[in-house]
């Protein structure tokens, strides 16, 4: 199952965040945590007026995850709030099953103070412990150096880039770093 232990985590400034599994009734924070961070994140592929989830498909999106020992969605809380969200997806079929993808987002209030660093921290330790996992990737985009410097810190490796794999509402193109973590 997709699922980590909850750990308390110090943030730079003192302050002390949950990490955990998502559960189902986190669905309305999740979604309103989403629009929040889609509202405000240059990063995101997603646009506003595509992001359309429903709190009861939210609800079936993190059963699922939940029940799949290839697949985790955790967040981090403070003082009941959502302030970090990240979800990991294997790959479905045989072949790929080994290997799959994340997406993370902070709260735009909460960035630069270990929540990103916390939400990794998560993650990587599950999928060193998950028996299926051997590499973890993602993509980002290139101008998001923070980012890629976090990425970096915590031991992944860049495989590569993709050129003008983002084009924006104003027809600006935008590369994606393709980078890896390999649990073996």
């Amino acid at each position: 199952m997709g699922q980590i232990e909850l750990n308390p985590y110090k943030l730079k400034n003192g302050q002390e965040v949950q990490v955990r599994t998502a559960r189902i009734e986190d669905a309305f924070k999740i979604l309103e945590f989403n629009k929040e961070i889609i509202s405000n994140s240059p990063y995101l592929l997603t646009t506003e007026e595509e992001f359309q989830l429903t709190v009861e498909q939210q609800k079936d999106f993190i059963k699922k995850i939940v029940n799949d020992e290839g697949k985790l969605a955790i967040v981090a809380e403070y003082r009941g709030d959502i302030v970090g969200f990240l979800d990991f997806h294997n790959g479905n079929k045989k072949r790929i099953k080994h290997q799959g993808n994340f997406g993370m987002s902070v709260s735009a209030s909460f960035r630069g103070k270990g929540i990103g660093k916390a939400l990794l921290i998560g993650l990587l330790n599950w999928a060193k412990m998950n028996p299926f996992i051997e590499k973890v990737s993602l993509e980002v985009f290139a101008s998001n150096t923070n980012a890629i410097f976090l990425y970096e810190k915590v031991g992944f490796i860049v495989e590569g880039q993709k050129q003008e794999a983002i084009k924006d509402d104003l027809g600006r193109y935008f590369d994606l770093i393709l980078m890896a973590y390999f649990t073996r």
